[in-house]
C-alpha cells in the first residue's frame, strides 16, 4: 500500500515552488516521491540545478527513469527507487514535497535531523505541522487554487577545526578548510565563498574524513 496517491503536480504550481524556493545553478533538489519526474526536470532544465527524485512505486519510478534518459539529463538528475525515509537528505539545498500533511509530520523529525541551516522545504498544498512558513502563497491555476508553503531551516551547523596539520589536494575543500574557524555556519562559509551550502557540505565531510574538523556543532 502507498501511504501517498500520485496526483501531478501542475507546471505552474510547480515552476512557482522552485521559484519561491529560490533554486540556484548547481543547487542539489530532492523530491520526495517524484512520480513522473516533473519537478526533477524543471529543476535541471529550467534551473541548472542537479535533481535527486526518491520514488517508491515500481511504475513511477521506471516511467521518470526513461523520461530523463529520453531528455538527455542523466547528468544532472539521479532516481532512487525507494522509501524517502531510508534516504539520506543531508546534500539537499531544497527539498520539493506533494504529500500529506500526516506524511510531512512523520518527516518533520527526519528533515529537522539531516537538513542543514538555510535548506528550503517547499510543500505544495499540505502544512508540516509545528513549523511556521516563511511564504504561504495561493496560487490559481485553471480549475482549482493551490497553496505553497515556504519553509527554511533554522538550525546551524558549525564545522570544530581539530588543528590537526593535513594535506588537502582539493583547492575547494582547501578554501573551505582556510574559513573554517569554528564560529562561521556552513551558511556563512557558502555566502563566502558564493557557493550552494552542499557544496560546503561535501568538503566539510573530506575533512572530516582526513580528521582537519572534528564535528558539526548544532547551535
Amino acid at each position: 500500500m502507498y501511504e501517498v496517491p500520485f496526483v501531478p503536480t501542475p507546471e505552474v504550481v510547480l515552476r512557482r515552488m522552485l521559484q519561491l524556493a529560490g533554486v540556484k545553478p548547481g543547487e542539489v533538489v530532492y523530491d520526495l516521491g517524484c512520480g513522473d519526474g516533473r519537478i526533477l526536470i524543471s529543476a535541471a532544465r529550467d534551473f541548472k540545478a542537479y535533481a535527486v527524485g526518491v520514488e517508491i512505486r515500481q511504475d513511477l519510478y521506471k516511467q521518470c527513469v526513461e523520461k530523463v534518459r529520453d531528455l538527455g539529463l542523466e547528468d544532472r538528475v539521479t532516481v532512487i527507487h525507494g522509501s524517502f525515509f531510508d534516504v539520506d537528505l543531508s546534500e539537499a539545498d531544497v527539498v520539493t514535497m506533494y504529500l500529506l500533511t500526516s506524511v510531512n509530520e512523520r518527516l518533520k523529525p527526519k528533515l529537522e535531523k539531516e537538513l542543514s541551516g538555510g535548506t528550503r522545504v517547499v510543500s505544495h498544498d499540505f502544512e508540516v505541522p509545528g513549523w511556521r512558513p516563511v511564504i504561504l502563497e495561493d496560487l490559481y491555476e485553471e480549475w482549482r487554487s493551490h497553496k505553497i508553503y515556504l519553509y527554511v531551516i533554522r538550525k546551524r551547523e558549525v564545522p570544530v577545526p581539530t588543528g590537526k596539520a593535513v594535506y588537502v589536494e582539493d583547492p575547494f575543500t582547501s578554501k573551505v578548510l582556510g574559513l573554517i574557524d569554528g564560529k562561521r555556519s556552513l551558511v556563512d562559509i557558502a555566502d563566502e565563498l558564493g557557493v550552494p551550502n552542499s557544496a560546503v557540505k561535501r568538503a566539510v565531510k573530506r575533512l572530516l574524513k582526513l580528521g582537519a574538523v572534528s564535528d558539526l556543532v548544532v547551535e
